[in-house]
């Protein structure tokens, strides 16, 4: 949906229009699942999530200002917020993960076994590689790779020139392969010529 159609929407859940909170939750809701999904390992821990973030948001609505921000924009900072503040306070428990294997089966792809098991096993290869990244690199690798964020939101949630968050997002992505790397290095064994495998 649209920016503008969006606002729309706020306007006239602001004036108490009947269902419009509900197109409002149905138009941004698996954005922000999906952003919570990202902070934590389990689907049922991200809808609880996902519904912190409403209640906020719909406790706040008054506040937020039209003429400084886009509704999406402004509900991705009170979610990341939130986000970030759940991610914090159990950060031994909570590992900047999307490999919960009940939220693997609701992806988009393949139906057969052998797909879902290599991407299965890529994802939980990229988990890994995240928890050997500083925070905010695994992050912004969340925020733009996983949940989609453009640059410009990017920019905004960061107070950062794009170019920055580029750089930053590049920086991220090196370490990351370079975490995987690490993972891959064992199974790469060579064996000479003539030797037994």
């Amino acid at each position: 949906m649209r920016d503008e159609a969006l606002e729309r929407i706020v306007e006239r859940c602001r004036a108490g229009e009947e269902h419009a909170w509900e197109q409002l939750v149905d138009a941004t809701a698996d954005d922000i699942f999906r952003m919570a999904v990202s902070f934590t390992r389990h689907r049922g821990e991200a809808e609880d999530l996902t519904q912190e973030v409403f209640l906020k948001l719909w406790q706040n609505l008054h506040r937020y200002a039209a003429d400084t921000s886009s509704f999406r924009a402004w509900a991705y900072r009170v979610a990341h917020n939130l986000f970030v503040d759940a991610y914090r306070r159990s950060r031994e428990q909570r590992r900047a993960t999307w490999v919960d294997p009940e939220f693997l089966e609701t992806l988009p792809g393949g139906e057969d076994p052998h797909t879902r098991a290599v991407r299965h096993q890529r994802l939980e290869m990229a988990r890994a590689g995240l928890e050997r990244l500083p925070e905010e690199l695994a992050q912004l690798i969340m925020l733009r790779d996983f949940a989609d964020w453009s640059y410009d939101e990017l920019a905004e949630e960061l107070s950062l020139p794009i170019g920055t968050v580029k750089s930053r997002l590049n920086r991220a992505r090196r370490e990351l392969a370079a975490a995987v790397a690490v993972q891959l290095a064992p199974r790469m064994r060579v064996v000479p010529a003539g030797a037994e495998p």
